[in-house]
């Protein structure tokens, strides 16, 4: 699994059909659940917590669960993100 930052969105790949992406701060707080369950092999974060509140710049562990032959697997990844400031006089 691969994490390829874009624009407020970062990119989670190599996946199989189905997977539960659970992103935690350091300190062990879950911030957001994604489930997947397509034939695409990647989902996008857009950088927001499960309330829609963008998250900080900073570290944050994702746990990956899949399931092959019947068996739980867990992967564990560390992403560190920094998010640039809004620019709000360019609205």
């Amino acid at each position: 699994m691969d994490i390829q930052n874009m624009r407020r969105v970062s990119k989670i790949t190599n996946l199989p059909n189905s997977a539960t992406i659970r992103i935690f701060t350091v300190s062990g707080t879950l911030i957001k659940t994604i489930k997947k369950s397509d034939d695409l092999t990647s989902v996008d974060w857009d950088l927001k917590n499960n309330h829609g509140i963008p998250v900080a710049s900073g570290l944050y562990v994702i746990h990956v669960r899949i399931m092959i032959d019947g068996k739980n697997q867990n992967k564990i990844l560390k992403w560190f993100g920094v998010l640039r400031p809004i620019d709000l006089d360019t609205f």
